[in-house]
């Protein structure tokens, strides 16, 4: 059989619209082939140039509207280090309960509200229906802690506005957003994030509020974990193991500071960066290359051969601040120099977006630039493995969420989870890992909170360090957004912009290739996904590959474009 190119498009996210294009093997059954590119350009890095350096931290969250309060920790974290203005231990304190906040409604909302429907009766009964078939008669291994008794009302729960699982998500996500709002003043976009702390004094009955939001949050896990586990399990024993399969290249930064640790200088980044309770790391074919964030974040680089922008001359910061060699591409160096150029060319220039790579510049695994893939599946097995935390066990990480009694939840007694690394990095362990992950998060909540009580009976209740502003600065705020690893880098000159860059997960993700042989993470799993879609019409929708996309979680998507040949075909999926 022959070969057929489907292009869908726009599959539209904050950062810009994303498209894909790709070409399925009939006869094989498999997609062989595929690009992904971004088709917006916004230029948030130079609307900064010249700009006060602190402006950044609440002009970067309009980046994005669903997951903003990242931009605005890894900004405050850029600029804190350009202007040596470390925030006192409840400064810290109040950052990790705004961004646990922000995390707690991203989790289900990726999950649920966005991945969730392409597993949805509405969906699966039209396009796999040998699925729906099996889905009916399978009994769901945990219907007595989520309620669902077989994978088919799991798949009707997911439904999109009629969904009881859906509709559920909605309102917990509600609850984060009020969370964040109650520390951040408003949310999306809070506002008191600033230099050398947060513009927000605590009051035990803030605390009393967020926890009481928390506690929704601990119940509805409880539920969301497994309901999450047995679909998974369902779709891997339906043999879609190799949906979205790659390499198993990783990046974290990881996340929530130890309030005593943190200090801000670059130089101390490696030590308090450890001390995280997300672990950053850098994996390559599944081994732990380095945890140092130093060492990372001298290993960045971006490239634009396949990117609608121009190259530019460098290095001119030739070290960091610990006196590491900085490349040209690296972006402290980096000028962004947009150059439009011919659509969907595929030999040439054809995305918005950049090509980052990871680039083992101390040579522990021989050497070489390398696509690495951010998400929660990253930092989960960054945090499992690392053995920095105490609840990492080296294969696994393992927790305990406290009792919780909330009416409408089935369970209130203590719960243990633990997530194992998986064999096989995919879209169904991708899922997986984004579910547990959420469960994590109430956990380290819940010991954040604890640990702010315990600054406020000791009357450390500082929220905010006066500083001095210097003239001249460099800085970089590296954390896990929930979609991955996020970071900000600033170059302070005569106190203002000189350079500020933005590498977002989904830049990592979405990146086109360098060539044949250096696909980005999306391409990548793109390619040997096996075609699953009823094909009785002989005209493929192109479910498998949009699938494999929202398992990356590249945030919002609504209308799908799919072009046959000469032919143009636009549908509204429910997806």
């Amino acid at each position: 059989m022959s070969k057929q190119e489907i292009t869908i498009e726009p599959m539209t996210r904050i950062e810009g619209h994303l498209g894909i294009h790709a070409i399925a093997d009939m006869g094989k059954g498999v997609y062989v082939d595929a690009h992904s590119f971004v088709t917006m350009f916004r230029g948030w890095e130079v609307i900064l140039r010249d700009r006060e350096p602190a402006d950044a931290i609440w002009i970067t969250q309009r980046i994005c509207g669903v997951c903003p309060t990242p931009h605005g920790m890894a900004s405050a974290m850029a600029i804190d280090m350009a202007y040596r203005a470390p925030p006192p231990p409840m400064g810290i304190a109040i950052r990790n309960l705004i961004h646990g906040a922000e995390q707690l409604y991203d989790s289900p909302l990726g999950c649920i509200i966005l991945e969730g429907p392409d597993y949805s009766q509405s969906v699966v009964e039209r396009s796999n229906p040998d699925w729906w078939k099996a889905a009916k008669g399978e009994k769901s291994p945990h219907a007595d802690l989520h309620g669902y008794k077989t994978i088919a009302d799991i798949m009707t729960a997911l439904n999109p506005l009629s969904g009881s699982l859906w509709l559920r998500s909605l309102a917990v996500e509600k609850l984060g957003r009020k969370m964040a709002a109650l520390l951040g003043a408003k949310h999306p976009h809070v506002n008191t994030l600033v230099p050398g702390g947060v513009a927000k004094t605590l009051t035990v009955s803030d605390l009393e509020q967020y926890a009481a939001m928390l506690a929704h949050h601990i119940a509805f896990a409880k539920e969301f974990i497994p309901v999450m586990d047995d679909l998974c399990n369902f779709l891997s024993a339906m043999g879609y193991d190799q949906a979205g399969s790659r390499k198993i290249n990783l990046i974290s930064y990881g996340g929530y500071e130890d309030p005593y640790a943190y200090t801000a200088k670059y130089e101390d980044m490696g030590e308090w960066g450890l001390k995280r309770k997300v672990s950053p790391g850098l994996v390559l074919g599944g081994d732990m290359i380095t945890q140092d964030l130093i060492e990372i974040n001298v290993g960045v680089r971006e490239y634009v051969d396949r990117s609608y922008f121009k190259e530019w001359a460098g290095p001119h910061i030739r070290e960091d601040p610990a006196g590491n060699p900085l490349a040209e591409n690296h972006p402290w160096n980096k000028e962004t120099r947009p150059a439009p150029g011919p659509f969907k060319r595929w030999d040439s220039k054809y995305s918005w977006a950049t090509s980052p790579r990871w680039e083992d510049w101390k040579k522990r695994a021989g050497g070489f630039n390398h696509a690495v893939e951010a998400g929660p599946i990253a930092r989960m097995w960054t945090t499992a493995r690392g053995g920095k935390v105490s609840e990492s066990k080296g294969n696994s990480l393992r927790w305990s969420l406290p009792r919780a009694s909330i009416a409408g939840y089935r369970v209130a007694e203590e719960m243990e989870f633990e997530w194992k690394i998986p064999e096989k990095i995919n879209t169904i362990e991708r899922i997986r890992a984004r579910a547990y992950y959420y469960g994590y998060v109430a956990y380290i909540l819940y010991g954040q909170v604890l640990q702010a009580l315990d600054l406020v009976k000791r009357g450390e209740t500082k929220v905010w360090r006066r500083y001095r502003k210097p003239r001249d600065g460099l800085g970089v705020g590296m954390i896990d957004a929930i979609r991955g690893a996020l970071a900000h880098w600033v170059s302070m000159r005569n106190q203002k912009i000189e350079v500020y860059q933005v590498i977002t997960p989904s830049t990592w993700n979405a990146g086109p290739r360098l060539s044949d042989e250096d696909l980005g993470p999306y391409e990548e799993a793109i390619v040997g996904t096996p075609i699953t879609e009823e094909r009785g019409k002989g005209e493929l929708t192109g479910v498998d590959v949009v699938r494999v996309i929202r398992s990356f979680d590249p945030c919002l998507a609504c209308c799908v474009h799919i072009y046959d040949g000469a032919k143009e075909t636009k549908q509204i999926l429910e997806i």
